[in-house]
C-alpha cells in the first residue's frame, strides 16, 4: 500500500504544479464562494436528482464519499469504504465511483448507500499480486457496457451487468515498447463519442474495435489527454500535464466526420495544463493549473477569466478538479493535498448571472423551446437540424419530422439537444 500511496502522491504533485505568479491582472468581476470545505477534494458529482457527492484523497483512507441532499447546505459522510475515489459516473440507474485497488463503489439510491465491487478478476492475470496498486481514473458507458481504464497496467475492462462481473479487452493491442522495455498503456480518459469508444492514455489515443475486442492507435501524441467535454458537436480534450508553449494545441477537437482540430487559447497565455473541462449549452469551461479558470461562449474566439474568489497562489498545490452545473450555478471542485495548512480545498460555486456574458447569452431553456411528453420532443418552431447526445457525449440517431423529434427508443437517462430553427440555435436538455 505504501507504493500505491507514494505513486499517487507523486502523481498529484507532479501534475498539480502551481505557478508563483500573482493573478492580480485578471478582471475581478466573477465572485466564487466556497460552499463546502472538504480536505483533499478529489472528485465531485451532481446526480440527476440533484444530490451532491464529494470524494476525498486522504492518505490514511479514512474519508470516503460525502453527500448533500440540499444543494450543499448540509453534508453527511456515507458508509462507503474509502478507496480514494477519482471519478463518478451515472447511468443504468446506478452511480459508480472509481477508486484504487480495482475497487468500484456502486449506489442504487442516488448516492445515499454504497456497495463495493471489484474488477480484479479481469486484471489479476496481468497484475498478479499487484492489483492493490491498480487505479481507476477512466470510466464510461458504451453500448450499454461499463468500461474501466486502469492506470497501473491493468488495461481496459468492461462489465455487461453494471459491475457484477468483468471481462478484459485485448491487452496486446495497448502494449508498446519504451527504451527496450515492454509496458501497457496507462489510461486517464475513456469517451464514447459518435458511436465509437476512445481511450486516452499517457502516450496514445486508441479506438475500440468491438469485432476483435481490441484497440487501434489513432494518435501517438496524447501526452496526458485526461479531460474532455462534448462542445458544439465536437469532442474537446485537454492535456493535464505541465507543457507550456503556444506551439502546443490548447484544446484538441475531434468532430463527427473524424477530423481533428483545435480551439484557440486565451490571449497572453502559454499554459496548457488543463485539469478540469466542462461544457453546458454554448459555454465551455476550463480550469488550468497555473493561470486559473476561463470560459468561452464562441468556441475560443473570446475567453473570459473567472478567477475572483479562487485562491490560486496559496503556497500549496491548489488544483481545479471538476466543473458541474445546475440551473442557477456553476460549481468547481478544487483539490489541495491533505498536508495543506490552508482550507481552500472543497466545492465552490458561481452564479450564472455573474458570468460576464450573461446578458448576451442566446440560450433558450427547455420550457421555452420544447415540450417533452415521454416519447417525443416537440418544439415551438420548425426544426431544420438537431443533434441529441447522452451525458457521455454519444450522438444518438433520431427521427426528425417538422417540429417533433421521436425519442421513444431512447433508454432512460439525461439527454442534451442542440437544434437549429429559423437560423437560431436552441440548446437544452430533457430527462427520459
Amino acid at each position: 500500500m505504501k507504493r500505491n500511496l507514494c505513486f499517487n502522491i507523486i502523481r498529484k504533485i507532479a501534475i498539480a504544479f502551481v505557478c508563483c505568479l500573482s493573478l492580480s491582472s485578471f478582471a475581478q468581476t466573477n465572485p466564487w464562494e466556497l460552499i463546502r470545505h472538504q480536505p483533499a477534494t478529489n472528485a465531485f458529482h451532481i446526480t440527476e436528482n440533484g444530490n451532491m457527492l464529494i470524494a476525498d484523497f486522504l492518505f490514511e483512507k479514512n474519508g470516503g464519499i460525502y453527500i448533500s441532499i440540499d444543494k450543499g447546505l448540509q453534508w453527511k459522510k456515507t458508509g462507503a469504504a474509502d478507496y480514494n475515489y477519482n471519478i463518478f459516473l451515472e447511468g443504468n440507474d446506478y452511480i459508480f465511483a472509481g477508486g484504487d485497488g480495482t475497487h468500484i463503489a456502486r449506489s442504487a439510491d442516488d448516492g445515499v448507500n454504497w456497495e463495493i465491487l471489484s474488477y480484479a478478476s479481469a486484471v489479476e492475470d496481468v497484475l498478479g499480486e499487484n492489483t492493490e496498486y491498480a487505479v481507476c481514473y477512466a470510466m464510461t458507458f458504451h453500448n450499454d457496457k461499463l468500461f474501466v481504464g486502469d492506470f497501473s497496467g491493468g488495461g481496459i475492462v468492461y462489465s455487461e451487468d453494471n459491475g457484477e462481473t468483468w471481462n478484459k479487452t485485448d491487452i496486446a493491442s495497448i502494449t508498446f515498447t519504451v527504451e527496450g522495455k515492454e509496458m501497457v498503456e496507462n489510461f486517464y480518459n475513456l469517451v464514447s463519442f459518435n458511436g465509437e469508444l476512445y481511450a486516452y492514455g499517457v502516450y496514445f489515443v486508441f479506438k475500440y474495435l468491438p469485432e476483435s475486442n481490441s484497440w487501434e492507435v489513432v494518435r501517438n501524441d496524447s501526452n496526458f489527454m485526461a479531460v474532455s467535454a462534448l462542445y458544439q458537436g465536437k469532442l474537446c480534450t485537454g492535456r493535464s500535464v505541465m507543457n507550456d508553449g503556444d506551439n502546443i494545441p490548447f484544446i484538441v477537437t475531434f468532430d463527427e466526420n473524424g477530423e481533428w482540430g483545435e480551439l484557440p487559447r486565451p490571449a497572453n497565455t502559454v499554459d496548457n495544463n488543463i485539469r478540469a473541462m466542462y461544457a453546458t449549452g454554448e459555454h465551455l469551461f476550463v480550469g488550468m493549473q497555473m493561470t486559473g479558470l476561463y470560459y468561452t461562449d464562441n468556441a475560443g474566439e473570446d475567453w473570459y477569466d473567472l478567477n475572483d474568489g479562487i485562491p490560486y497562489y496559496t503556497g500549496t498545490y491548489f488544483t481545479p478538479m471538476k466543473f458541474q452545473s445546475d440551473d442557477e450555478y456553476i460549481y468547481l471542485a478544487a483539490y489541495e493535498p491533505p498536508f495543506a495548512t490552508t482550507q481552500n480545498s472543497g466545492v465552490y460555486r458561481l452564479s450564472k448571472k455573474d458570468l460576464p456574458t450573461y446578458d448576451g447569452i442566446n440560450y433558450i431553456t427547455d420550457s421555452e423551446s420544447a415540450i417533452f411528453n415521454g416519447n417525443s420532443l416537440i418544439f415551438n418552431e420548425m426544426i431544420e437540424h438537431i443533434i441529441i447526445s447522452d451525458i457521455n457525449g454519444r450522438t444518438l440517431s433520431i427521427e426528425l419530422s417538422g417540429n417533433s423529434v421521436n425519442v421513444e427508443n431512447l433508454t432512460n437517462g439525461i439527454y442534451i439537444y442542440s437544434a437549429i430553427a429559423n437560423g437560431k440555435k436552441i440548446t437544452g436538455k430533457f430527462v427520459k
